[in-house]
């Protein structure tokens, strides 16, 4: 969960970002040793604090790996947070390489993603000619910082929306679906982070037959309802998805659950912030016409999921992003 947010303050690092663009425009249209196909579209949902192990208990997000390139085994960054999971996802980079270790998105974080040359997806799309969306949750982005969020991220709009899961479903295949669909659409589903920080993202009164971790009530909970709203967007997008127009993503910035010493006099259950594989596992699914269905090899990266991204759209990836997914 985004803590603190200065959007504002970013907007001074904006012509420098341009710089960047430029310096790191020295990329390739696709990379010609990918398998994926090519999409007119590309909706990518995450959903804040999944963990891969989760996905066994989401019966509809389960189902779907039978159709689905995918992975319950995605690393995200360390420290396993919500900034710079989710900047990573969208820049194809580690950013917590580039100093972006906090969940405080500010000039700083801002300017040292300037310096390093690191660009978002969407702003790849929109080099390419494409319009990009993002349904994001105010826990992520006050509704007050929406304009100054879309110039840094390069987004052409981004909407804010509530943890009503009803609204959210029925705003995002709204979005999905309509005559004029974005090119990349972004849905950012909050509520199983909520979960996890409010009743824990494990359980404290016993573990699993093998000594692992059993998820927490009130998560699993959380994970089953927003399975039902992924359910239904991607019901909405099979015609599309069927015929070749439409690439749908599933994915997270991190899992929970053995957050040790990450949040003074909060429960590990209850953070994440380690490299502790609870933290760190997240699931990743990809369904698109021509897409062959399978577990994807070794253990993926958040860093691959922009550039899989881009090679679908076609679009040019930076050079030093890192590369798709298959």
């Amino acid at each position: 969960m985004l803590k603190t947010s200065k959007y504002p303050a970013l907007a001074l690092v904006l012509c420098v970002t341009q710089v960047a663009c430029t310096l790191d425009a020295l990329g390739v249209a696709g990379n010609s040793d990918s398998t994926l196909p090519a999409v007119s579209r590309v909706v990518i949902v995450s959903v804040d604090g999944l963990r891969g192990d989760a996905v066994r208990t989401m019966p509809a997000l389960a189902a779907l790996e039978a159709h689905a390139a995918w992975t319950d085994s995605m690393q995200t960054v360390v420290p396993s947070l919500t900034v710079p999971g989710h900047l990573s996802m969208f820049t194809g980079r580690d950013v917590t390489t580039m100093g972006v270790t906090t969940n405080t998105l500010d000039q700083s974080a801002g300017l040292s993603l300037a310096i390093n040359g690191a660009t978002t997806m969407f702003q790849w799309v929109k080099d390419a000619g494409g319009r990009t969306s993002a349904l994001a949750a105010t826990s992520l982005i006050p509704e007050s910082s929406l304009a100054s969020a879309e110039s840094f991220f390069g987004i052409d709009e981004i909407t804010s929306v509530t943890a009503d899961l009803n609204t959210l479903r029925n705003d995002a295949i709204a979005a999905a679906t309509a005559p004029n669909a974005p090119t990349l659409l972004f849905v950012h589903i909050p509520t199983v982070d909520f979960a996890g920080h409010d009743f824990g993202w494990v359980r404290t009164d016993s573990t699993a037959p093998g000594g692992g971790d059993l998820l927490g009530i009130q998560y699993l909970a959380a994970a089953r309802a927003a399975d039902s709203v992924l359910d239904a967007l991607r019901a909405a997008l099979q015609p599309a998805i069927d015929n070749g127009d439409v690439a749908f993503i599933v994915t997270s910035d991190h899992g929970g659950g053995h957050g040790e010493h990450c949040v003074t006099g909060m429960p590990a259950v209850r953070e994440h912030c380690t490299s502790q594989p609870g933290d760190m596992t997240t699931p990743f699914l990809l369904v698109a016409k021509g897409v062959t269905p399978g577990r994807l090899p070794g253990e993926p990266t958040i860093t691959q999921v922009a550039p899989t991204v881009g090679q679908l759209l076609r679009v040019k990836i930076p050079a030093r992003a890192g590369a798709p997914v298959m």
